[in-house]
């Protein structure tokens, strides 16, 4: 896509050879990545090279999430503030979903690195406790 700016009237030659460098990685929308098994490995290859990492979760994994390494930014899912209505949104696999979703966001506290809480919020379907999400955030 870069590639094809080549040549077309506005385009910097300078800008456009260093948009031929990745600076950013986000790592998102292609299911959970911490529970790519090489995700360690992958953000220490990132950082190596001088490229900052943006991980996106919906709070499942626990466990992976603090092995997890450090990333430039983590970003948290938080799309309900209780469990009916994250259960209606998630559709979550696990029978102790809520469970799980407080021992990660209680997780990131401790692992004491950059993270955003993304609120996810649809009007008439998981806004009824709106309070909630400011008890989560803590």
């Amino acid at each position: 896509m870069i590639r094809e700016m080549r040549g077309l009237p506005g385009v910097i030659p300078s800008r456009l050879e260093e948009a031929q460098t990745v600076r950013h990685c986000a790592l998102s929308l292609v299911g959970e990545p911490i529970i790519y098994p090489e995700i360690n490995r992958f953000l220490d290859m990132l950082h190596g090279e001088g490229i900052s990492s943006f991980l996106v979760s919906n709070a499942q994994f626990p466990k992976q999430m603090e092995e997890l390494t450090p990333c430039t930014q983590l970003y948290v899912s938080i799309d309900a503030s209780n469990p009916i209505e994250l259960q209606a949104v998630d559709r979550p696999i696990f029978s102790d979903f809520w469970e799980r979703f407080l021992a990660c966001i209680d997780l990131l506290a401790q692992k004491g690195q950059r993270t955003v809480f993304r609120l996810t919020l649809v009007k008439d379907f998981n806004m009824s406790q709106i309070e909630g999400y400011a008890a989560l955030i803590r």
